[in-house]
């Protein structure tokens, strides 16, 4: 059981939240996913490769180039306090891929809009995040798979109509259930508390559903 904890914590890591994101968006057969098609059908490609060079891989490098310089104890860190700078790096990375994506949206006659409103809802949740870890630890792996739920269960209200909306609603019961599973993870590993894990979970779905459900983003 410990195993399989371990392999869910690694599978459901924070920093992979991002790219499970734009899999499911993407693969959402959406007025606006089509005419993005239309419009640039070699835009795919580019896009996957800025948001995993930002979001996963700059990340993943700074948390091993921190740990071989003996700034934090344990790649997994599990400190609070050496979570705080590590955040704050990711929001810088979170920060410009937002704006790049921003940018790209504007080219593409706004056809990006309900995936940017989660990239930006995503970046509000990194900030609450980060805040709240200043002084007490909160579990970043529910908060990240229930944004990812509450995200993608917005976009899929909103982003009608949607072709293949059966297969995207049997997704977001797949991340639901999901998020059970992480949060069960996590404290069997003794990682984090219920009320760590709860609050998690709670800040993470609603932060990301409201935002996204309302196509909120500056």
């Amino acid at each position: 059981m410990k195993t399989f904890c371990k392999i869910i914590s690694f599978v459901f890591h924070p920093v992979f939240t991002v790219m499970y994101s734009y899999f499911i968006y993407f693969y959402m057969n959406s007025i606006y996913n089509q005419m993005l098609f239309l419009a640039a059908p070699k835009i795919y490609f580019p896009l996957f490769s800025f948001l995993f060079l930002m979001a996963v891989f700059f990340p993943l490098l700074t948390v091993y180039i921190m740990y071989k310089n003996k700034l934090i104890s344990s790649i997994s860190i599990p400190k609070r306090k050496e979570r705080i700078p590590i955040l704050v790096l990711v929001i810088i990375y979170y920060s410009m891929t937002y704006y790049i994506f921003r940018y790209w949206n504007t080219t593409l006659l706004n056809l990006l809009h309900p995936y940017l409103s989660f990239l930006f809802a995503g970046l509000m949740l990194l900030l609450l995040l980060t805040i709240i870890t200043l002084k007490w630890k909160i579990s970043i792996h529910a908060a990240s798979i229930s944004g990812l739920c509450g995200g993608m269960t917005a976009i899929t209200l909103i982003a009608q109509p949607i072709i293949n909306l059966q297969q995207i609603f049997l997704v977001n019961a797949v991340l639901l259930t999901f998020i059970g599973i992480v949060s069960f993870s996590r404290m069997y590993l003794k990682v984090h508390s219920m009320i760590q894990i709860l609050v998690g979970i709670a800040i993470g779905f609603s932060l990301v559903f409201g935002l996204v459900f309302n196509q909120f983003y500056i």
